[in-house]
């Protein structure tokens, strides 16, 4: 079962296309953080991009945010 999660896309720390280098990119990322946290890969409906998101950005369903389907949480 796929779960969708909602955020501001302005809140977006990285997006590629190729899951590959998105992880390379998260990875990056989560060494060079001072706060311990999970990240999280996802996909919009478009599916054009992979979205990397720190997942306490996650947010309630409003007008303000956009649904995305959760690809890989990177602990």
């Amino acid at each position: 079962m796929e779960e969708t999660v909602f955020f501001n896309l302005g809140n977006a720390i990285a997006a590629k296309r190729d899951p590959k280098e998105l992880i390379k990119e998260a990875q990056i990322v989560k060494d060079n953080r001072d706060r311990l946290g999970k990240l999280v890969i996802v996909e919009g409906e478009g599916k054009d991009d992979l979205i990397l998101f720190d997942l306490a950005d996650q947010e309630e369903p409003s007008e303000k945010n956009e649904p995305f389907t959760v690809k890989k949480i990177i602990e």
